[in-house]
């Protein structure tokens, strides 16, 4: 199952793939113990997302961005993990 990005939803959580969503009974936290951090990154508390399927940063203000996934979905990167975020793609917060 190749992964897009994933969404808490709950108890549970929605796995995107290119094709379809599927619905998985787990939480963010347990999910995030068992993830091959080389496949996904936590970008947000209720968001992974798959490095290379990332087209565009957006930058939103200070600290601040979303990213645009090849499928055209916004995901925002929330304060915590702006940093890692920014590093993990290939760009400081100078830039």
């Amino acid at each position: 199952l190749e992964i897009d990005w994933i969404e808490a939803a709950g108890d549970y959580v929605m796995l995107h793939t290119a094709t379809r969503s599927h619905m998985h009974r787990t939480t963010m936290s347990a999910l995030e113990r068992t993830l091959d951090d080389s496949r996904l990154m936590r970008v947000h508390r209720s968001t992974f997302v798959a490095p290379d399927r990332v087209r565009e940063v957006r930058r939103t203000g200070r600290g601040l961005a979303s990213l645009v996934l090849i499928d055209g979905v916004v995901v925002q990167v929330g304060p915590t993990y702006h940093t890692a975020v920014m590093e993990r793609l290939g760009f400081s917060d100078a830039d």
